[in-house]
């Protein structure tokens, strides 16, 4: 692991050394800091985090490592969360941000958070190292996994029904309304007990409504813009349709209570 950690900084070492050597145009420098550097500084987070993982493990004992797993499992899961407008715009692969996320020397707008701790502004931009965390942390998180699956000797995924079998549904309605729906499932924590992401979420509904969600970070900023209609427009909507569907069945009908009164007797 020590040796491994070594060659990815002797690589960084001389990707450092091309890019200060040879100036890049803008759109090389984009490409070089959003996919080529963040490829290589993920292996280097990867290896300093696994060891540092593999180094506290409980004595061995499965179900105290099976646990101590799935703590790692669930800090990987939060900080994915915290970061989760940035995470969305890496997993879409969006690029409206890119002339401020992987310029040097650029400022982000709006005072956006990044976690940045590379000082080097001649091989740093705002998100390159994020980049590379989130791709260190998605691997982190496969390696887990897998061996969580060992420890509970059922390697094998869980099967799935037979989709062709099930019925297929295509979302029809405007993008926004499916959007405002995801981050409610999100924010609620309603899907993998909270530890699915908008990004998760967006790509099942993508698979199984058959709908192109890319830009759907976008809309939530449109969504959180509103001024006159609220935010939540369409769930508020959703709402007052099943409120008025209650309130005709829970009308007065002929007969009701009579039928009531026959069931109860007959039990």
């Amino acid at each position: 692991m020590t040796a491994s950690i070594m060659v990815v900084r002797e690589y960084l070492k001389l990707l450092k050394e091309f890019v200060v050597k040879d100036p890049l145009d803008k759109t090389e420098e984009i490409y070089f800091f959003k996919e080529v550097k963040p490829k290589f500084y993920q292996w280097l987070i990867y290896h300093v985090e696994l060891n540092s993982i593999e180094t506290a493990k409980p004595f061995p004992d499965g179900k105290n490592i099976f646990r101590y797993y799935g703590k790692q499992l669930s800090f990987l899961n939060r900080f994915l969360r915290q970061n989760e407008f940035h995470y969305q715009y890496y997993k879409l692969d969006a690029t409206e941000m890119d002339n401020f996320y992987f310029v040097r020397g650029v400022e982000i707008p709006h005072q956006q958070i990044i976690e940045m701790p590379e000082v080097d502004q001649s091989f740093s931009t705002n998100m390159d190292y994020l980049f590379a965390k989130f791709m260190a942390y998605e691997n982190l998180q496969g390696y887990i996994l897998g061996e969580m699956r060992k420890l509970s000797q059922k390697p094998e995924l869980p099967n799935f029904p037979n989709e062709d079998i099930a019925i297929r549904l295509k979302w029809t309605g405007d993008k926004t309304n499916l959007v405002e729906v995801i981050y409610g499932l999100f924010y609620t924590g309603q899907l993998n007990s909270g530890n699915a992401t908008v990004a998760d979420i967006i790509k099942w509904m993508e698979h199984h409504l058959q709908i192109d969600l890319s830009r759907s970070y976008k809309n939530f900023i449109d969504i959180k813009n509103r001024k006159r209609d609220s935010p939540t427009k369409f769930l508020d909507k959703m709402k007052d349709f099943i409120l008025q569907r209650i309130d005709e069945d829970n009308r007065f009908k002929p007969n009701r209570g009579i039928k009531l009164i026959e069931d109860r007797g007959n039990k």
